[in-house]
């Protein structure tokens, strides 16, 4: 049940009926039951593998805070090793097989025929987020099991996120929720506008991307070169998507989640560019990851090697393959290297008179910086690490055969590719908006006539421009497979 398919819209308007008709005594079960409902729909099964570690974790918290048998660690490191087990097995386990298998000479090894849970990686880290919580007594357990297996399960974020943070979610469902227009109109808006940013910018990329990584041998340097710089807007425009949209669903139900985004293309350093993409998950990674690894706090070599292992085990929670591993690798580079150089740079700019807010200064890093970020999504996207090092040779011989002589259009009609760059210069507008600590959204919802002809212009533009229908492969969120 996609976000941008009819039976999730028909699914998401029984939800708010039911929710804000039911007695406010009903609602978190009521809540409950359509979550469980969403996440059954890919498969029943999964309903069981969710609900066990709700169970588990919940418990576990429980023991760590009545210190049951004095063994507060105790009851942490089980439910850390459940949780996190279920994920290897279902997600590193056949990647670890095949590991193996590659370091023996083996063309393949043993491996298992098992479906990755949808979400599972997001879940996980939800709930090995609270349980930390609770240990370090920043949050209490919950005594409440409903509304903690809600928060488990919310269905806008299960998904792809944005990861869910116990202390901000479980504050929230303790408190009735009545039906405010005003909030349910802005939310409905940022769902509609997610949904045009993923069928009509995204999903239209998508196509042309996909059709190049399917045969990167037909084409030259010069198309590499555009569908790399392509991708790392499907990418972002996706994901960004998919956050707007579960941001609106949430805000419909009168709960507030964790902006996962603001303008990270407008960032003028890697390190700035990771406090504005998938915020969530880059705070989950430094507050039970890198601080527990001593941060910043030791050796200059300490905190490089923090780094690297933090981004490391990021690419892997990404996806259990080398390229990922690769990916993540690069970005912690990136910031150590930046972190080593910043003393150089600042000397050399001061040396010829250059201001920070310099416009060509600004320039020059945010391409700079968008051309490090671009480069690294190459090992993120390919199905291999020999298609990546292909794709990198074939552009990279642009400086010695040219960018050669194929058109855009063996990959996407350019008329299409004009509608999806006008849609993507207003994605790019909200950014700036983003950037400048602002959202253009909440004052289309003080007036209803500004609201209906927003609204009506985006529903007929993804009606009429968005990528769907008959002989239309459609394409999951590209974070589902995370």
């Amino acid at each position: 049940m996609s976000f941008t398919s009819l039976p999730f819209l028909l699914f998401l308007a029984a939800v708010l009926i039911g929710y804000y008709l039911l007695p406010k005594q009903s609602q978190k079960l009521f809540l409950l039951a359509a979550n469980y409902v969403f996440y059954m729909w890919w498969k029943p099964s999964f309903g069981v593998l969710l609900l066990l570690g709700t169970v588990f974790s919940y418990f576990a918290a429980l023991a760590i805070q009545k210190q049951v048998w004095h063994k507060k660690r105790l009851w942490l490191i089980l439910d850390v090793v459940y949780t996190l087990g279920l994920l290897f097995v279902f997600k590193y386990l056949n990647f670890l097989f095949q590991s193996i298998a590659w370091l023996a000479g083996q063309e393949t090894g043993f491996t298992l025929n098992l479906i990755l849970p949808v979400g599972i990686s997001f879940f996980s880290f939800g709930i090995v987020g609270y349980v930390f919580d609770v240990y370090r007594g920043k949050l209490p357990a919950e005594k409440n099991f409903i509304e903690y297996a809600a928060f488990v399960s919310f269905f806008p974020s299960i998904l792809a996120g944005p990861i869910g943070c116990a202390r901000d979610f479980l504050p929230q469902i303790k408190k009735p929720h009545t039906f405010e227009s005003e909030r349910v109109k802005k939310g409905l808006m940022r769902f509609v506008w997610g949904a045009a940013k993923k069928m009509i910018v995204a999903d239209t990329l998508g196509i042309m991307v996909n059709k190049a990584y399917s045969s990167p041998e037909g084409y030259s340097g010069g198309l590499w070169l555009i569908v790399v710089i392509f991708y790392s807007f499907q990418i972002y425009f996706d994901f960004s998507a998919y956050s707007d949209m579960a941001l609106g669903v949430a805000d419909m139900l009168g709960f507030k989640l964790t902006e996962n985004f603001r303008a990270p293309y407008l960032s003028r350093s890697v390190k700035s560019f990771w406090k504005k993409w998938h915020i969530s998950l880059t705070s989950w990674f430094r507050e039970y990851l890198y601080f527990p690894l001593g941060g910043s706090r030791g050796t200059r070599l300490r905190t490089y090697v923090n780094i690297l292992i933090v981004f490391a085990v990021s690419g892997l929670w990404h996806g259990a393959a080398f390229t990922f591993i690769i990916w993540g690798l690069l970005n912690g580079l990136y910031q150590v290297m930046g972190q080593i150089t910043l003393p150089l740079r600042a000397k050399l700019y001061e040396r010829l008179g250059i201001s920070e807010r310099n416009i060509f200064r600004v320039l020059f890093q945010g391409l700079f910086t968008f051309g490090l970020i671009t480069a690294s999504w190459i090992f993120f996207r390919a199905d291999s690490l020999s298609q990546a090092v292909f794709i990198i040779k074939r552009i990279l011989l642009i400086f010695v055969r040219g960018v050669g002589g194929q058109s855009i259009e063996s990959l996407i009609p350019v008329s299409k590719l004009i509608i999806c760059g006008v849609w993507a210069l207003l994605c790019i507008v909200e950014d700036c908006f983003i950037a400048s600590g602002k959202r253009p959204w909440p004052g289309f919802v003080k007036t209803n006539y500004a609201f209906y002809f927003v609204m009506a212009i985006l529903a007929a533009s993804i009606f009429l421009f968005g990528v769907y229908g008959q002989g239309f492969n459609a394409q999951d969120f590209v974070y589902f497979k995370f």
